[in-house]
């Protein structure tokens, strides 16, 4: 297919997803600090060095450019409530958006709970606490009626390699393109608002945010994230073309790998490109990826269903 084929087939933040959260999401990554240190963390919070932090002013300046966005605005992290700006950051969500539009994305609430229960929507949340029994007991206690949305206190999640560059191992273009075309994460999840090299930038995939920071320090790697401004995300689908040509075919995503799991992980598993730019907090061994059948691929019937993967019989 030529490009046009391909953008045509993807799906800008403004276009409605039906079996989405009110449409949509668009996240607004507040910070990549995390207590965790998740095998393939898709936002890099098993990567050390210090995390970019998004400002109350930034924060502020990224709200005010989604005003007329129709889906879920989330809180992303790492774990959000890890930013010392958490409180302020709340206080103008609430005044910016409607309750059944604000959701968070977090792990534990850090002795904000009640902070949460006054600003988000738990429906509209994502709330894993991955086997950690403590984050579970103050969610539930600080905030009730997040309690039906809790997950991750029985089961871990399984978490496919995104940082896998197609180009690299030898996907054919072909192949690649299609990929791309049916990606879950553009096709079904969410669009991004995050900090790069300090300024706030807008991407249509919350993986392409990920990929610049983690090459932030590569002279090779075009950064070519959109600049938030009011309305970015109505723009159409051809004026993210250059984020696609750049990312897409260096993300592992649709190839569906069958991973690890995220508190259970042994190895972070990565193509050469990618892993020359990553160092694990925790001193997970890095895999190198050379070649597709490392990856057991297609081993997740989907990438974005990490509870649901967890269960799923070990591939040899």
């Amino acid at each position: 297919m030529n490009e046009s084929d391909l953008l045509n087939r993807m799906v800008p933040p403004s276009k409605v997803r039906p079996d989405r959260y009110r449409g949509g999401i668009l996240q607004i990554m507040i910070t990549r600090a995390c207590s965790e240190s998740c095998g393939h963390c898709t936002q890099l919070s098993n990567m050390a060095g210090k995390p970019a932090v998004m400002t109350p002013e930034q924060f502020e300046k990224a709200c005010d450019s989604l005003q007329g966005y129709f889906g879920v605005v989330g809180i992303f992290g790492g774990d959000p409530p890890m930013s010392p700006y958490f409180g302020e950051i709340c206080e103008i969500f609430r005044s910016k958006f409607p309750l059944e539009q604000r959701g968070l994305w977090s792990n534990h609430p850090r002795g904000k709970a009640d902070i949460c229960a006054q600003t988000f929507y738990p429906p509209h949340s994502n709330l894993n606490v991955h086997l950690d029994m403590e984050a579970y007991k103050e969610f539930a206690e600080g905030w009730p009626a997040s309690i039906p949305y809790l997950k991750g206190h029985v089961d871990d999640s399984r978490h496919g390699p995104p940082f896998v560059s197609r180009i690299e191992i030898g996907i054919p273009q072909d192949e690649i393109d299609e990929g791309t075309a049916t990606c879950e994460v553009n096709q079904f999840w969410s669009a991004l608002i995050g900090v790069v090299h300090g300024e706030l930038k807008g991407f249509i995939c919350e993986l392409m945010y990920a990929l610049d920071v983690l090459h932030e320090n590569d002279p090779e790697w075009p950064m070519n994230g959109m600049t938030v401004e009011p309305g970015w995300w109505k723009r159409p689908v051809e004026d993210f073309a250059d984020q696609v040509r750049t990312h897409c075919g260096h993300c592992g995503m649709p190839m569906k790998g069958f991973g690890q799991l995220a508190i259970g992980a042994t190895e972070e598993q990565m193509s050469p490109m990618h892993a020359k730019w990553f160092k694990s907090k925790v001193g997970r061994p890095v895999r190198l990826i050379t070649h597709r059948d490392q990856l057991k691929e297609g081993g997740l019937p989907s990438a974005i269903t990490y509870i649901e993967n967890s269960s799923l019989p070990v591939i040899q």
